[in-house]
């Protein structure tokens, strides 16, 4: 890991809501999808059970967490399933760049929902691998099932396309 890329990765981070991100899947989401945009990030993704996964960035996670950059809590849902929130500590916050150029991108996927953007990374991880438009649909379809269902597919092409990412 470059100190490039983890303070990079620290200041995504930092630059949620409230200065953090509830879920490693949005986390993974997001990064995958700020690479294609352009953020000096370089990790490796292979499609997984949410899509898109890297475990080089949750190795990095992780080493973040014991260098005390980050902290990760993990909380209950409603249903009692774990989850999540990852934060910049705040001592740390000083020492991050600007991820000014990302910054709306960051915003826009926030703000999605995470079944949106968990849909929208894995249709682009498909395009990206120069699968068709026609192709990478049926293959979401395939892997993501009733998730697609409820405008949720069009609302995914419509977040890629507000990224400034292909969605046909």
């Amino acid at each position: 890991m470059t100190r490039e890329r983890y303070n990079t990765l620290a200041a995504v981070i930092a630059s949620h809501p409230e200065g953090r991100v509830i879920g490693r899947t949005r986390l993974q989401k997001t990064i995958k999808l700020l690479q294609r945009l352009g953020a000096p990030l370089n990790y490796t993704y292979m499609i997984h059970f949410y899509g898109p996964y890297s475990e080089g960035l949750q190795s990095e996670i992780n080493l973040l967490e014991q260098m005390g950059i980050i902290e990760e809590t993990e909380q209950s849902s409603q249903e009692g399933h774990p989850y999540y929130i990852l934060s910049v500590k705040e001592a740390q916050q000083s020492d991050l760049p600007n991820v000014k150029d990302f910054r709306a991108q960051i915003d826009l996927m926030a703000n999605a929902d995470s079944v949106v953007l968990e849909l929208a990374a894995t249709y682009d991880t498909f395009r990206e691998s120069e699968m068709s438009h026609e192709l990478a649909v049926q293959a979401l379809r395939r892997k993501k099932g009733k998730k697609c269902d409820g405008g949720n597919q069009e609302k995914a092409f419509s977040l890629l396309e507000s990224l400034g990412l292909p969605s046909n």
